[in-house]
């Protein structure tokens, strides 16, 4: 199997819930799937961000882009170790808002990178 190929099983059996398993069902809160929308949100507010990683900022932290703006996400080291990227590399971040005394930012629990057919659709709307 090619590391395409398993990158995008990967990622389908993420998105699709299987491990990520979660109640979304009434009295859940609904997940935030945009930069902008992360903005106010709550702490602990679950995430699902579909854009680009456009900068680092050092140590863990980078700069998230999607269509609608920008937020700074906190990736452990540990989930980017066997994953090659830059800033035209689409991906999909699953985490929570981690609200505190030094800002907002998104914690990242999950990356994964998008296949090429989906990352068409997300190129031509960030640029």
């Amino acid at each position: 199997m090619s590391n395409k190929t398993a990158v995008v099983l990967l990622f389908v059996s993420l998105v699709s819930g299987g491990a990520m398993a979660a109640y979304e069902g009434p009295g859940s809160k609904a997940k935030i799937t945009s930069a902008s929308a992360v903005k106010g949100a709550s702490d602990g507010a679950k995430i699902q961000l579909t854009g680009k990683l456009v900068k680092s900022l050092g140590g863990e932290k980078y700069q998230f882009q999607d269509k609608s703006g920008m937020v700074i996400v906190d990736i452990d080291d540990d989930l980017l170790r066997n994953i090659q990227l830059d800033e035209k590399t689409p991906v999909v971040l699953v985490g929570e808002v981690d609200n505190d005394l030094g800002g907002q930012e998104v914690d990242i629990e999950v990356i994964s990178l998008l296949d090429e057919a989906s990352a068409a659709g997300v190129h031509s709307h960030l640029h």
